[in-house]
């Protein structure tokens, strides 16, 4: 199985910035996880915020090169 990893852009100071290379089927089910993590960080800061949502978590390969971008911004407007 291809490894995957994430990488929260900005680093948020009480997240972790880079989370661990795993193991995923493919492509799609590491972007899947990905979307998980950026609600779960959503819900975490608070999604009723006033402030704009700035950052993303990327989704890396093996060589942790991003190869795909969760916006935070999009995931916030979508669970208001």
């Amino acid at each position: 199985m291809p490894l995957f990893g994430f990488h929260l852009q900005p680093g948020i100071e009480t997240i972790p910035a880079n989370f661990p290379l795993r193991d995923f089927p493919d492509l799609q089910a590491a972007l899947i996880e990905a979307n998980v993590a950026a609600r779960a960080i959503v819900r975490r800061i608070g999604v009723g915020r006033s402030d704009p949502w700035h950052g993303s978590i990327d989704v890396e390969n093996e060589q942790r090169q991003p190869i795909a971008r969760i916006l935070l911004a999009d995931v916030a407007r979508q669970m208001s």
